[in-house]
């Protein structure tokens, strides 16, 4: 199957359907006892058409790397996009580096396609040495593209002003229930700007409210919630999805959201009226 692609103006080009990694090979800590399992959900990934692998050096303390890289050791590794996130506490610029260095050793790969400021650098390390280190691995070649997660209108802004190369990705909590993004103006802002939105968390981890809109809508599209969700993310401009599961029932249904169009009255009344709806992230609220 081939999973379509969505193209800034700028170029850049994500999928927009990928697999997250987050407790892959463990949570803050590695894991090895999955890793078999882990390896073959990757490789079922890549046969429904899956090529974006998105991971962080503290998925299970930088096993979700290694084991990513393994995953695909036996496949073209242009055939796919890798994005891996630094975490904050090691944006200072020599951190940084040697983080990235760390990254790609774990990944077993020359480059990374989409590097990631996990979250803003914390108290006490300077956005600008952070970009300067970010852009230097872009002038070396070592990573392709740049960009930010969890990041506000004003600190993806700050962060930008500190670089001549574009940011192009904002990779935050966003789906039909939790509206943080709509509301505090980081979609508009990506659709204005040029910068994919990549939402994590599309179906809330299959927990989303019954609705009977929703009931209604998978009657008239004749696919499951899960699918509808999935589809009106991917329906609006600029955004594209990753959702983490080992499941290879769950992957396929997932992969079933995909190649169909919601009706653009169907996503603006999902928008306006899908029930509880909140304005905050109940995983990492953004710090403004």
């Amino acid at each position: 199957m081939s999973i379509p692609v969505k193209e800034l103006k700028n170029g850049f080009k994500l999928p927009v359907y990928g697999l997250g990694l987050w407790q892959i090979g463990g949570k803050r800590e590695a894991d090895t006892t999955n890793d078999v399992q882990s390896i073959a959900a990757i490789q079922k990934a890549i046969s429904l058409g899956v090529t974006h692998f998105d991971t962080a050096e503290g998925y299970g303390a930088g096993h979700a790397e290694e084991i990513l890289g393994k995953a695909i050791d036996d496949f073209d590794r242009s055939r796919f996009i890798i994005t891996t996130k630094v975490a904050g506490i090691h944006q200072a610029y020599d951190n940084l580096l040697r983080s990235c260095e760390a990254s790609l050793k774990r990944l077993d790969t020359d480059y990374i396609d989409l590097y990631l400021l996990h979250e803003y650098p914390p108290a006490g390390i300077d956005i600008s040495s952070t970009m300067r280190a970010m852009e230097r691995l872009m002038d070396e070649g070592i990573v392709k593209n740049i960009g930010v997660s969890n990041f506000t209108t004003q600190r993806l802004d700050e962060a930008q002003q500190h670089t001549k190369y574009m940011l192009v990705c904002n990779q935050v909590h966003y789906n039909l229930q939790f509206r943080e993004i709509e509301d505090r103006g980081i979609l508009r802002q990506a659709q204005e700007k040029d910068i994919m939105l990549v939402a994590w968390r599309p179906i809330q981890k299959g927990a989303l409210p019954h609705s009977k809109l929703i009931d209604k809508l998978s009657v008239k599209y004749d696919k499951t919630p899960i699918q509808l969700a999935i589809n009106w993310l991917i329906a609006q401009q600029n955004v594209v999805t990753i959702a983490k599961t080992n499941n290879a029932k769950h992957l396929e249904e997932n992969i079933g959201a995909l190649n169909w169009t919601m009706e653009s009255e169907d996503v603006e009344e999902l928008r306006r009226e899908f029930p509880d709806q909140k304005f905050i992230s109940d995983t990492f609220p953004l710090d403004y």
